[in-house]
């Protein structure tokens, strides 16, 4: 446990960023727009995660669509191993 000197606060930590999933892979986006992400439990601020453009939205929703094509076609255990993978 870290101990602060009594009367000081200690430093605020840096918020991570989630980032956008594009085209199989992790996409910061452009925009210094962000929105907070918060801990139900708690309440309180978690992580942040940019708010995308349109042009992020449709580039993203043009991946899925083309991605879709296969996904549908694979198998209950395929779909389930790159879930898993995904959520590692």
């Amino acid at each position: 446990m870290t101990q602060t000197a009594p009367g000081t606060a200690p430093a605020p930590v840096p918020l991570e960023r989630v980032t956008h999933w594009i085209d199989g892979k992790p996409f910061a986006g452009v925009t210094e727009r962000t929105a907070p992400v918060y801990d139900p439990a708690l309440g309180a601020v978690r992580t942040e995660v940019p708010l995308a453009s349109v042009d992020e939205v449709d580039q993203a929703v043009a991946s899925a669509a083309a991605a879709f094509a296969s996904w549908r076609t694979s198998s209950l255990t395929r779909r389930t191993q790159v879930l898993f993978a995904f959520r590692e």
